[in-house]
Formats: C-alpha cells, sequence, structure tokens
C-alpha cells in the first residue's frame, strides 16, 4: 500500500513539474521579448548599378528591457543582405541600450525596367541569428530618420522607410527589421542625357526625306552614318547596368528609333531602283508618299511606348 501511496505521490510531484515548465513555455512563447530598433542615416556614399550594390553609412542601436533579454543576446544580430564593418560607439546593459557605428557595402537586385528612369530601394535588413518570433520581436524606434545633409551625386533623395517583417525559415519564423532609403533620377537630368541625343540622331537621319530622289546616294549615306551612331549611342547608353533578362526603357526606345531607320533606308533603297531605272516620276512619288506615311509611323511607335510604360 505505501509503495502504491508513494508512485502516486511522484507521479503528481512530476506532472506539476512538467506542466509548470510547458506553462512557462507557452507563456514565453506567447509573450516574446520586444526589441526597438532604430537607425539614422548619415549619407550615401557610393551606387554601384552594375554591381548591384552601394555603400551606406549609419547609426544602428537597440533599446530593450534587461531583465528580458541580455547585452550579449542583443549583439547576436547579422545583416541579411550585407557584411559591413561595425564598432560599438555605447554599450550600458544597466539601462538596455546598445548602439553602432555601420559602414559597408549592401546588395540587392535593382529593377531596370524603366532606365533610365527608374527609381531604386535601397534597403538595409537585420535578422538575429538565433532567436525566432516566438522568442524575440523587433520594434521601430519612431525617431529613426536620415540625415538632412546626406546626398547622392546623380540622384534624388525620396522617401525613408523603416519597417518590421516576418522572415520564414523551414521550422522557424524571425522577426526582420528593415530600412530603406528611395533614390529617384532627375527627370530633366535624364532626358537631356539620354532621349535628347537619340532624338537629334533620328532628326537628321530624316533629313534624307526632303532630300531629291536623285541625291539618293547622299541619302543612303546619311541614313547609315546615323544608324552608326545610334547604334555606338545605345551600347554606351547601357554601359551603366548589368545585363539583364527582359526589355529596358531604354531598349524599347531604341528599338522604335531602329524601326524608323529601317523605314528610311527602305525607302532610299526603293527611291534608288527606280532613279537607276530612269522612272524619276515613280522616285518623285514614292517620296512624297513615304514623307506623309512617316509622320504615322512615329506617332504609333510614340503610343506604343506609352501603352508599353
Amino acid at each position: 500500500m505505501k509503495k502504491w501511496l508513494l508512485i502516486g505521490v511522484l507521479t503528481v510531484f512530476f506532472l506539476a513539474v512538467f506542466s509548470q515548465k510547458v506553462m512557462v513555455a507557452n507563456a514565453a512563447t506567447e509573450n516574446p521579448v520586444k526589441v526597438q530598433v532604430g537607425v539614422w542615416l548619415v549619407n550615401v556614399e557610393k551606387v554601384d548599378l552594375s554591381a548591384n550594390s552601394y555603400i551606406l553609412d549609419f547609426y544602428l542601436w537597440f533599446n530593450y528591457d534587461p531583465s528580458e533579454i541580455t547585452l550579449v543576446q542583443i549583439q547576436q544580430f547579422e545583416f541579411i543582405n550585407g557584411a559591413p564593418s561595425t564598432y560599438v560607439v555605447d554599450a550600458d546593459e544597466n539601462r538596455g541600450y546598445l548602439e553602432y557605428r555601420v559602414r559597408g557595402t549592401f546588395i540587392k537586385t535593382f529593377d531596370f525596367s524603366q532606365y533610365p528612369f527608374e527609381t531604386h530601394d535601397l534597403a538595409v535588413e537585420i535578422e538575429h541569428k538565433s532567436l525566432d518570433l516566438s522568442q524575440m520581436i523587433f520594434e521601430v524606434d519612431s525617431t529613426s530618420n536620415i540625415d538632412p545633409e546626406a546626398n547622392v551625386a546623380g540622384w534624388n533623395l525620396g522617401e525613408f522607410k523603416t519597417s518590421i517583417k516576418e522572415h520564414s525559415y523551414s521550422d522557424k519564423t524571425f522577426s526582420r527589421f528593415v530600412f530603406g532609403l528611395n533614390l529617384k533620377r532627375p527627370i530633366l537630368s535624364s532626358f537631356i542625357k539620354t532621349v535628347l541625343p537619340i532624338a537629334v540622331i533620328t532628326t537628321i537621319s530624316l533629313l534624307a526625306f526632303l532630300m531629291a530622289p536623285q541625291n539618293f546616294a547622299q541619302r543612303i549615306t546619311l541614313g547609315v552614318t546615323t544608324l552608326l551612331s545610334a547604334t555606338a549611342f545605345h551600347l554606351s547608353l547601357l554601359n551603366g547596368i548589368p545585363p539583364t533578362g527582359y526589355l529596358t526603357f531604354a531598349d524599347k526606345m531604341m528599338l522604335s528609333v531602329y524601326v524608323i531607320f529601317l523605314f528610311n533606308l527602305s525607302v532610299s533603297v526603293y527611291i534608288t531602283r527606280f532613279v537607276e531605272a530612269k522612272r524619276m516620276d515613280d522616285a518623285v512619288r514614292v517620296c512624297r508618299r513615304s514623307q506623309r506615311f512617316l509622320p504615322v509611323i512615329i506617332i504609333v511607335l510614340i503610343i506604343i511606348q506609352a501603352v508599353a510604360l
């Protein structure tokens, strides 16, 4: 009888201990530690479009409750899209504060579909190495911002954004702090550097339609030389970005230009055949019809470009 009583007491004891541990674990899961993260972006030192990278300089700080999490645990975070250099500016475990100065290269795949009028988001993603969502959650410090004197040569600074995301792996989900800056190309500057030169080259090639049919050699020469200039400009235009598996706005624009050049040279060759056959009336007729048809082609190409945007 005493034996069974002892077994019963031990069973109740172990069940109580196990239940307590389960309750503690559930409480920890339901109430993960909250860590406030803030950032002050000092400057964007370089944007390398061809390498899909950018160099940022910023301060990063953490506010936390030292009774819930230790300073050593806070320090075990990582940058998801970069490996910058960091050094501690301030570390005070008593008041729950840790601050770093961070400078380094970060990587993100840029979208060049609207190049050379595109915008880019320069983002930095931070995540804890071991504490998942059930153990720790990041929160945004509302004082996070960008320095008023920050600038990027050749770009307009857009909106500075901070957010918290959840990132899932095969077995765990982690809280992720993300901040970023939107960069926009100056529209007027981009237009002058990209659209205006090719517009001038194309206009020069179209002067062939004002030449008399008898000057077919000059017409073809003008068309070929301006076509070579346009091709060289196209190649130089794409040197500033990495190879892409899709057409950029610059590619679509140049395709429209090539259509105009093809029409110009085709008409010139067609006129040449009539002139060599001494059929001047037919040559003049083709020249006049092509002059009337040219604006239609240009308007259609402009509409296609507008729809493609």
